[in-house]
C-alpha cells in the first residue's frame, strides 16, 4: 500500500519565478563590480570618506544611490 500524498501541500514552484530583490545597500565588494573599480579604490573612497558608509552594527555598506551620486559627480567634473 502506497502513502497518501497530502492536499495541502504547495506545489513545488522554480525558484527562478520568484522576483528577485534588488539590493539598496553594498558590500564593499560589490560596490566595487557596481563601480567597475578595484577593491582597493572602493575601499580608499570608504576610507577618505568620499562616498560614506551606512554602518548596520560592524558592516560598512555602500548606498546604491550614492554611488550613482558619486559617478553623476565625477562625470560633471571632467565636462
Amino acid at each position: 500500500m502506497s502513502p497518501k500524498k497530502s492536499s495541502s501541500a504547495m506545489p513545488a514552484v522554480p525558484e527562478a519565478s520568484y522576483p528577485r530583490i534588488k539590493p539598496r545597500l553594498l558590500r564593499i565588494a560589490d560596490a566595487a563590480d557596481y563601480l567597475s573599480c578595484t577593491f582597493g579604490f572602493a575601499e580608499t573612497l570608504l576610507r577618505e570618506g568620499t562616498i560614506k558608509p551606512v554602518i548596520l552594527g560592524k558592516r560598512h555598506l555602500f548606498d546604491i544611490r550614492d554611488l550613482d551620486a558619486y559617478v553623476d559627480r565625477i562625470k560633471a567634473e571632467a565636462a
